[in-house]
This record gives structure tokens, C-alpha cells and sequence, in this order.
């Protein structure tokens, strides 16, 4: 006849824990049991010990960089482009004003209020060097970025006067 004890270590649906065992195979103790787990638990153990893993080695990676490597503080070149673009309109030198603008546009992320007024000074330049056909182009940029601007009306009555003027410069 079992003890009492024997009776309940048997018993399944006993609340008390089984004796720990030390042998390979045993359901406690220092080893991991194995028996009775499902293989998706066990795959998702692995995994998410997997990821743990991972997520820390970055962690690690990024404080060690933060903390001893010497970052380079880039200052964008973009702002000065303007100002150095302004100069050179102010200066009389409308060519290099546009390629400075120009070069603002392409390398800098700029709301479309700015892409308006900036396409607009392109433009204005361009019609007072002559060149319509180029001012055009600026004046579309500008009306694109900005349709309800007001510079939208003055773009076309700039238009016509170039185009007038270059009509009785080639008679």
C-alpha cells in the first residue's frame, strides 16, 4: 500500500511538485524539461531567445558607437547656397545666382513654399537675361509648387513682356 506521499507524487492533478531529480532526462531541477513541451513552444522560445539576443547585440553596437567613436557634425551646405545666391543676383551676376539657386534646390529638401519663391527668382533672372524659353520652365516650377500664389499672375505678364521684347530685339 503507498504512503501518502507516494499517493500524491503520483496523483496528476496533485498541486505538489514533483522530487527534484539531477539526472539528464529528469522533469526538474538543473536541466530543462523536455517532455510534455510542445515543439511550436519550444520554436518559439528559441526564436524570441534568438531575437533577445540580436536586439541587444545592436544595442551594444549603438552605445559604443555613441560613446567612443568621434561623430562628424555635418553642416549642410544648403542655406549658404541662398545667401550666396542672393549676393551674386544683388551683384549683377545672374548666371552664377542661377546656377547657385539651382544647385540649392537639387540638393536640399525644401518645403514648396520655398521651391516657389526660389523657381520664381530662377525665372525673374532668366527673363531679365532674355531667355524666355528658360523662364518658362522657372515660372511652371513655381506655379507647381504654389498654384494659388499670387506670383502666379505676374509670372504671365513677365512672360509677355520677354517675349515682346525678344520679338523686336531679333527685327
Amino acid at each position: 500500500m503507498p504512503t501518502p506521499d507516494e499517493k500524491e507524487t503520483d496523483d496528476p492533478n496533485s498541486r505538489k511538485l514533483p522530487p527534484v531529480s539531477r539526472e539528464p532526462g529528469g522533469t526538474s531541477g538543473g536541466w530543462i524539461p523536455t517532455t510534455g513541451v510542445s515543439t511550436k513552444l519550444k520554436v518559439f522560445v528559441i526564436g524570441l531567445t534568438f531575437i533577445t539576443i540580436m536586439a541587444f547585440g545592436i544595442f551594444i553596437a549603438m552605445f559604443i558607437k555613441k560613446a567612443f567613436v568621434k561623430g562628424t557634425d555635418k553642416t549642410t551646405w544648403g542655406p549658404q547656397l541662398v545667401t550666396i545666391a542672393e549676393e551674386l543676383k544683388d551683384k549683377g551676376l545672374k548666371p552664377q545666382a542661377i546656377e547657385h539657386y539651382q544647385r540649392y534646390l537639387d540638393t536640399q529638401k525644401v518645403d514648396m513654399e520655398t521651391r516657389s519663391r526660389i523657381s520664381f527668382d530662377i525665372a525673374t533672372l532668366y527673363v531679365e537675361l532674355g531667355k524666355c524659353d528658360d523662364a518658362v520652365v522657372w515660372f511652371l516650377h513655381s506655379k507647381t509648387a504654389q498654384p494659388e500664389e499670387h506670383r502666379v499672375q505676374k509670372s504671365e505678364t513677365q512672360i509677355q513682356q520677354c517675349r515682346s521684347r525678344s520679338k523686336t530685339s531679333q527685327q
